[in-house]
């Protein structure tokens, strides 16, 4: 579908009294914010002559653009060299958008919204400060449709076979435009065990149909681990889905008591589920966790991976002793976050087993989708 341009509007508010706006995060570092798409003609890129000018490398110069027409959007990409995606799926033609699209340019993650003219004067607040649509919105999360699991990719880094998939949060609800609305909802209403058990057993859910062997990668929520339902709620998923594949995920730096987390391993063990340590090298990596609670998998930060290749000859080494340690306890070194060929190469020279990231496959809704075919 092409957009002709008589038939755009001069800006973006005279559009039946709508506002459309992005949220997302403009740079690396930065909290998530809203961004107004108020021109006809509204260009994102790394170029500051770009209306919405995104610092991320994986961002091209005039990335895409949002075109605007009668009342509805359409989002077009500018020949960029890593892609424009809605909701998983690279586009090559102007798309039509829909209110709740997840749109990524590169690796950049944005939420399509819109609200009616007079919402948007003055200060820009989330709609989610409305406390009852977000009880509302927050029990459809839970007991409803709400919840939207997503599928990102691991990979074998010899050969690039996906062996499994990470399962991701995402909502099709206006008041939780990314994972962060979500959790700082549950949190305030002390309800963080129950949000995580439900995106765990919607990702088994909606992932049912792998190939034998392909393994789910399941998040918890720190909380969890002082929380004697975790285990529990691990055998009713392990009763829904006898045969599928598992690792339960836990943040490198929520693993404080080592004698909980042994008990835990005990407990999974006995489930058939695997352990893995994520965003290892992000804070204080304990090393000592890894001697005493040695998980399955380690995955390493994407701190440690970003341009990996580029890094002086020094950190390569730091990192190449760290994965040859971590192999030597047995445990399988993962890279997160590779969204280059060169990182990918790097990484697998450094002894790295698997890698996850952008360059292998962005996050969808349909596992069946996620899986990239690439060259190494």
């Amino acid at each position: 579908m092409q957009v002709t341009t008589n038939s755009l509007c001069p800006n973006a508010t005279s559009l039946n009294g709508l506002e459309w706006y992005l949220c997302g995060t403009v740079a690396e570092g930065e909290r998530s914010r809203e961004i107004a798409l108020s021109q006809s003609r509204f260009q994102a890129g790394r170029r500051s002559s770009c209306d919405l000018r995104l610092s991320w490398p994986t961002v091209s110069g005039i990335h895409a653009e949002f075109v605007q027409a009668a009342n509805v959007i359409f989002l077009r990409d500018l020949g960029s060299t890593n892609g424009t995606f809605v909701n998983g799926r690279r586009i090559s033609t102007d798309t039509l958008l829909s209110e709740g699209d997840v749109i990524h340019f590169g690796g950049v993650e944005f939420r399509l919204r819109k609200r009616c003219e007079e919402d948007s004067r003055g200060t820009i607040n989330w709609n989610g400060n409305n406390l009852t649509a977000r009880l509302e919105g927050f029990d459809e999360l839970v007991h409803g449709t709400g919840l939207v699991p997503f599928y990102q990719p691991i990979v074998k880094l010899c050969d690039a076979l996906t062996v499994g998939f990470e399962v991701l949060a995402r909502s099709r609800i206006a008041e939780f435009p990314s994972p962060r609305e979500m959790f700082e909802t549950a949190e305030q209403l002390d309800r963080e065990n129950e949000l995580s058990e439900v995106c765990r057993r919607e990702g088994v859910r909606q992932g049912s149909g792998m190939v034998d062997g392909q393994r789910l990668y399941l998040n918890t929520h720190p909380t969890e681990l002082q929380s004697p339902n975790l285990i529990a709620s691990l055998e009713e998923l392990r009763d829904e889905a006898p045969n599928q594949a598992i690792t339960l995920e836990i943040h490198e730096a929520a693993v404080t008591d080592l004698a909980a987390m042994a008990e835990l391993q005990l407990g999974l063990n006995d489930l058939d589920i695997l352990l893995a340590y994520d965003d290892f090298g992000a804070g204080q990596a304990r090393m000592l966790d890894l001697v005493e609670v040695p998980p399955d998998v380690l995955k390493f930060d994407i701190s440690l991976v970003r341009d990996i290749h580029k890094a002086s000859p020094k950190r390569q080494k730091m990192v190449e002793t760290l994965v040859a340690m971590v192999r030597d306890f047995g445990i399988t070194p993962l890279a997160e976050g590779v969204e280059t060929l060169e990182e990918a190469g790097a990484c697998r020279e450094l002894g790295f087993e698997l890698a996850q990231g952008f360059y292998f496959g962005r996050p969808a809704a349909n596992w069946r989708e996620a899986a990239t075919v690439v060259n190494l």
